[in-house]
């Protein structure tokens, strides 16, 4: 083989090798990492620095790799941290547990950039404040501080998370812990769909209805135990065309049970507004929730039949109308009721509120007083489970249901 030749062939294994390598970084899956952000590393360790953990729920929190330790998430594509989840394991009965972290929260965790969900719920933080530097967390879509013992007025940096979209936030007693004296920071929640501020005191507040009508997007609003005392007639401009789940139930609105703005949402699927003193007849707007699939009315002050239009509510499956003063036989009840549904009558007991929406753990059963005037209470079991479109009515109904 001569000079030329030679060089030729050197040329040649060069290009290959130069493409070979070319080829293998292109293909190369850009979704692997070998660990997380050193920087968020750090912000973790941190965090961790300041937490109490007596039953070392943290004990993974070692290495090199976060993306690793328990609770954490980090994106396949980036590395960086997008979830921290440090619920306690013992949430059903986080009341005297061990398995449970307290302390104090870093403000490391602003140095998660990218952080997207946020789940502290079922903890025990001794009563301390909600930081305020949560509202610096710009990214967060899905944050979780119920049942933790937060304590003090929940600070209106909130309203900073643009991106929030469920927020839940009940407390364990709303005489003693979280509260409010001004919402309006709600309002900048704009892509906000779940909202749960249970039994956070929210007592001096008259503008709440106005607030919450400010989120187009909200599908679930829990309001349990607050001490709210307004409930307005009705809404000028009604702007909660998504919304499914209402519970204002625990309340103190001590007026008629109609007018109220809630009959407007044909939306709903689900209202709880049991134990709130309301008052008089049993509305014949609730003929005009077609969509309605569970309704608690139990423990206020109501009076006579349910009207007869109630046959409008084809996709009704749960029925709560204990400790009201119903007049007339249960025969003639079941007859105002869906025909179509066989029924089952419940005993009058205590009933928990619907499920939280998220996260998967139930809430706690509500403690109420007895009172003296007993009611009916029915479960209604349906033939069909798929959802319905129920007849139009005379009377302006919401849109068609989604079949």
């Amino acid at each position: 083989m001569d000079m030329l030749q030679l060089i030729s062939c050197i040329h040649i294994t060069i290009a290959l090798l130069l493409f070979t390598q070319a080829k293998s970084s292109i293909e190369a899956p850009k979704e692997t990492t070998t660990g997380c952000i050193a920087d968020e590393r750090i912000a973790l360790l941190a965090l961790r620095a300041g937490l109490s953990d007596p039953s070392n729920l943290l004990s993974s929190w070692n290495g090199g790799d976060c993306c690793r330790w328990k609770g954490v998430r980090c994106s396949n594509s980036t590395g960086h941290v997008v979830e921290l989840d440090l619920h306690s394991p013992d949430c059903r009965n986080n009341f005297g547990s061990k398995l449970v972290l307290g302390g104090i929260i870093s403000s490391s965790l602003v140095d998660l950039h990218h952080l997207q969900h946020l789940n502290l719920s079922c903890n025990d933080f001794g009563g301390a404040q909600i930081p305020e530097f949560f509202g610096s967390l710009r990214n967060l879509e899905h944050l979780d501080l119920s049942l933790s013992y937060f304590s003090g007025m929940i600070p209106p940096h909130l309203g900073n998370l643009s991106n929030l979209r469920y927020f839940i936030l009940d407390s364990v007693d709303s005489s003693n812990y979280i509260y409010s004296t001004d919402i309006t920071w709600l309002s900048r929640l704009s892509s906000l769909e779940h909202l749960d501020m249970s039994s956070v005191n929210l007592g001096s507040i008259q503008n709440w209805v106005t607030v919450v009508n400010m989120l187009p997007s909200l599908k679930s609003l829990r309001l349990f135990r607050c001490q709210l005392s307004s409930s307005p007639d009705s809404i000028l401009h009604l702007n909660l065309s998504s919304i499914e789940t209402l519970d204002i139930s625990g309340n103190q609105f001590r007026k008629p049970i109609t007018p109220n703005w809630f009959w407007e949402l044909t939306s709903l699927r689900h209202l709880a507004i049991s134990d709130n003193e309301f008052s008089g007849p049993f509305p014949d707007e609730i003929g005009n929730m077609t969509s309605m699939v569970k309704i608690d009315l139990s423990f206020n002050n109501l009076v006579g039949m349910i009207p007869s239009n109630m046959q409008n509510l084809c996709n009704l499956e749960e029925l709560l109308l204990a400790y009201n003063n119903i007049d007339g036989s249960i025969a003639e009840l079941f007859q105002r009721l869906p025909r179509s549904l066989p029924i089952v009558p419940s005993k009058n007991r205590e009933k928990p509120p619907f499920a939280r929406v998220p996260p998967p753990d139930p809430p706690l059963h509500r403690r109420r007083t007895s009172r003296s005037t007993a009611g009916l209470s029915a479960r209604i079991r349906p033939v069909q489970r798929r959802y319905r479109t129920c007849p139009s009515v005379a009377t302006t109904a919401g849109p068609p249901s989604p079949s």
